[in-house]
């Protein structure tokens, strides 16, 4: 039973398809409506071609854009971070300036202890 119905539908279908070749290849009015058909599918195309060439040109603007911007950030990030290195740099030597001030005043007064306790020992 499924089969018949299966055929049958398949017939159907077939003469349908049958008819509208039949009604586009062999008629007058359906070789104007194919021809119509093909014309409207050309300019279709057309179409889809010149929009896709504008929009391909405008992601081409795009994209060079983008790579010009990433270049800038890309420099100003280089002189922003040569800057921050710059201001450790200066800072570190200023520290260790310092550290090493310090460590003078420190000698100098262990060797004043150390004369006055001479001195004493001295005296004793």
């Amino acid at each position: 039973m499924k089969n018949r119905n299966g055929l049958v539908a398949f017939a159907l279908l077939g003469l349908a398809v049958g008819t509208a070749a039949y009604y586009l290849l062999a008629t007058e009015d359906g070789k104007k409506t194919l021809d119509k058909a093909n014309s409207g599918i050309k300019d279709l195309t057309k179409s889809l071609k010149d929009i896709s060439k504008k929009e391909s040109k405008r992601a081409a603007k795009l994209a060079a854009k983008s790579k010009e911007e990433l270049e800038k950030l890309t420099a100003k990030a280089k002189d922003v971070s040569k800057d921050v290195i710059d201001k450790m740099s200066s800072k570190a030597s200023n520290w260790a300036q310092k550290a090493s001030e310090a460590a003078n005043d420190i000698t100098y007064q262990a060797e004043d202890i150390a004369d006055k306790a001479k001195s004493e020992i001295s005296k004793a």
